[in-house]
């Protein structure tokens, strides 16, 4: 059979069965019941970011609590698609729930490759992209051709990018919207100022507002509220997100508090 290159391609679907995911580098790579009993209440799994090449842990990584939460600073290490897939992939394709393998974006070329060497895997349900601080509007078009593909593609943007970038996204490529948690930066300890991801429920306020926003947009949008009580939960669904991502909650200890914001659907 001859192939059509002129036919549209067929991507996969992009329905979540339950309102939660977790946040990109909260669980690891790999979706495994044992150590998530949770697991079966998560509409998907998204991985730890990954990158084309293997990247070392930051040699500053560090987590530094403030009063609204915490700012983690870890270099986001991995050891490359190729590897990250070799290690895992029976492990996706036996999960219980879909996987959602996070991109570190970094140049066009490198994202296609990535894009390539997913598709064919077994239940893999979208990649999400993780888009460098400094993206603007053409990069982000330049991104998003170069993942084009059969999979869904999901949108990464923080507070600080939506406003810049949120308009620049090319109608009908992005299944989805994912407004993840804001960057910072913290005086370390010997006095270093440090940069990296916040987590905790300081967030909660304007990532509700922002969420208010980007509604409107017509996209599906998942959210990382940074949501630690049942109220906050019933405040994000009430306003129309499609999906709640769990961060700095799952780190809990005590698991009962994970399942009550599960309860509140």
């Amino acid at each position: 059979m001859w192939l059509n290159e002129d036919a549209p391609l067929q991507k996969q679907d992009f329905n979540l069965a339950q309102p939660f995911v977790n946040t990109a580098g909260s669980l690891g790579f790999c979706p495994d019941l044992q150590s998530i009993p949770y697991l079966p209440r998560l509409g998907a799994f998204i991985t730890n970011p990954i990158s084309r090449y293997s990247r070392s842990p930051a040699r500053s990584r560090t987590c530094l609590p403030y009063e609204g939460g915490f700012l983690l600073h870890t270099g986001l290490p991995n050891s490359g698609i190729s590897r990250v897939i070799r290690q895992h992939k029976h492990c996706w394709a036996g999960s219980l729930v879909p996987v959602i393998l996070h991109l570190l974006v970094e140049t066009p070329e490198t994202l296609e490759e990535m894009v390539r060497k997913i598709e064919g895997l077994e239940n893999i349900m979208a990649v999400e992209l993780g888009l460098p601080a400094d993206c603007e509007p053409h990069h982000l078009q330049a991104f998003m051709d170069a993942a084009l593909g059969e999979l869904p593609v999901v949108v990464c943007l923080d507070p600080q990018q939506v406003c810049k970038l949120g308009d620049a996204i090319p109608d009908g490529q992005c299944a989805a919207l994912h407004l993840v948690q804001p960057r910072g930066c913290l005086p370390s300890r010997t006095g270093e100022i440090v940069s990296g991801r916040l987590s905790g429920p300081g967030n909660f306020p304007v990532m509700l507002y922002m969420a208010r926003q980007m509604i409107e947009r017509g996209v599906p949008l998942i959210v990382d509220g940074d949501a630690i009580h049942p109220w906050q939960v019933k405040a994000l669904q009430e306003i129309g997100v499609s999906a709640i991502g769990l961060g700095g909650v799952l780190w809990q200890t005590d698991t009962n508090v994970i399942f009550q914001l599960f309860d509140q659907t």
